[in-house]
């Protein structure tokens, strides 16, 4: 008996209709805003990884360079000269800007160099990292980010 009958069709108004095809282009846009979120915070610890490495491999350069070769060798005594420290200043900034060029916005690099202690000298890198999302303008992030980095060199002498 209900095998002869047709079955009644459904209204094409329900007001359920097509809500899933309207989620489809939601869900994707989400997934697009969140996978450019994720490039640029990969970006950014890029960055920090740069700075981080750059201000220790810059520490450590200056604190062979910044040896008072007189004073070690009248006394045996290892001793940081402040002159030879910011005699470097220029040259490490132009290295780190030359290191660092990749991830930096070009001309933003600072290199601040001090004395720490009579065996100890402290640099600190900072500037403008580049986001790679950011600039194209869909999102209110500004094209870049301040980034700072500081390392100390400090020599032990055995013997």
């Amino acid at each position: 008996m209900s095998a002869d009958r047709p079955r009644p069709r459904r209204s094409c108004a329900a007001p359920e209709s097509g809500s899933a095809l309207l989620l489809m282009p939601a869900g994707v846009l989400i997934v697009v805003v969140m996978g450019a979120l994720m490039v640029d915070s990969a970006a950014a610890f890029l960055a920090e990884r740069e700075a981080e490495a750059t201000a220790a491999g810059l520490a450590n350069d200056l604190a062979t360079v910044a040896l008072d070769e007189r004073f070690l060798r009248l006394t045996g005594v290892y001793r940081i000269a402040e002159r030879r420290v910011k005699a470097a200043e220029s040259t490490l900034a132009r290295l780190a800007d030359e290191q660092l060029s990749a991830v930096f916005v070009p001309g933003t690099t600072n290199v601040a160099v001090a004395v720490a202690g009579p065996t100890e000298v402290r640099v600190t890198v900072s500037g403008r990292a580049r986001r790679i999302i950011g600039p194209f303008g869909w999102t209110s992030l500004s094209p870049t980010y301040g980034v700072e980095a500081s390392a100390t060199a400090r020599v032990a002498l055995s013997g």
